[in-house]
């Protein structure tokens, strides 16, 4: 079988250099046509590889250009900030390309499990899997819970609880409530791995993969937080699970505030199991069989 050629959106965001790193790899460089094809507004800040070459791309205002361009890429990577504009816009232009495989900026938690608590909470990113499905497309949804490393579960950790400015946490839930987690380098060997498997055999391959680096509760978080900063975080308040449910639907109620969202991360937590970041069962054999590609990361 011919190697697939890769075309990806959004390699400066979060998983952009993870992702790129994974196909930088031994074990998955000789897996696909490179270099890798990386869209980007403006070239003249980027420098071309053996692995990546950049190319000139505007979503929102070069659609006819950009598809002309990737015509013939067999999978579509996207990592962009997934808001209703920017997958709208991206929808189009995968719709023009028609490539074999998709992989849709999915990242993050189990959207299905958390209506259970926010009804429509992001909904719109399901939708926008569904639509390209519709196409014909073999679209691959890959689910990590929470991220980890560089900012995430280090300096951003509003979403367990901490408050950076007073030195503080509140538990939402027990402090030993426990969520799936997902280190960044990780996300991006899935990526590739996922990307490989399912141009392969696109019949067989899941539609959708819960993936985890592992498992972590807010506590060993305000451990490591504690321990990296030289400080002790002052626990303000335990809340029950039923309190926090019982407020943070009420204020669902008044519609998605996006300066909530670690907020609604940190009562999802609390909610532990079949609330979309804690996994029951994962699909971490089916892009990494026994470790055989890499070893997953510890938090």
């Amino acid at each position: 079988m011919s190697k697939p050629s890769v075309a990806i959106f959004g390699l400066n965001g979060n998983l952009g250099a993870s992702t790129l790193a994974a196909f930088e790899t031994s074990v998955f460089q000789d897996k696909f046509q490179l270099p890798v094809l990386a869209v980007t507004r403006d070239v003249s800040k980027t420098t071309s590889t053996a692995f990546v070459k950049y190319v000139q791309g505007d979503i929102a205002n070069g659609k006819e250009a950009l598809i002309k361009e990737l015509a013939n890429v067999d999978v579509v990577i996207s990592l962009l900030g997934a808001t209703p504009d920017v997958l709208d816009n991206i929808e189009a232009v995968v719709a023009g390309i028609k490539p074999k495989v998709y992989i849709p900026s999915q990242f993050g938690m189990d959207i299905p499990a958390a209506s259970k608590i926010f009804p429509g909470l992001i909904a719109f990113k399901a939708a926008h899997s569904d639509k390209i499905r519709e196409l014909g497309i073999k679209v691959v949804d890959i689910i990590t819970s929470l991220f980890a490393g560089g900012i995430w579960l280090h300096h951003v950790v509003g979403h367990v609880g901490i408050d950076t400015e007073s030195n503080s946490v509140t538990y939402l839930g027990s402090p030993e409530s426990k969520f799936s987690f997902s280190a960044l380098e990780d996300i991006g060997k899935v990526v590739v791995s996922a990307a490989s498997k399912a141009f392969a055999s696109p019949v067989d391959f899941p539609d959708t993969l819960n993936v985890q680096s592992g498992i972590l509760t807010p506590a060993d978080v305000v451990k490591a937080y504690e321990t990296a900063n030289n400080t002790k975080l002052e626990v303000k308040e335990i809340i029950p699970k039923e309190k926090v449910l019982e407020e943070a639907q009420a204020l669902w109620v008044k519609g998605f505030d996006p300066s909530k969202f670690l907020y609604y991360l940190n009562v999802l937590i609390s909610q532990g199991e079949g609330a979309g970041v804690l996994f029951r069962d994962n699909d971490n054999e089916v892009v990494n069989p026994q470790e055989s590609l890499w070893k997953w990361s510890k938090f």
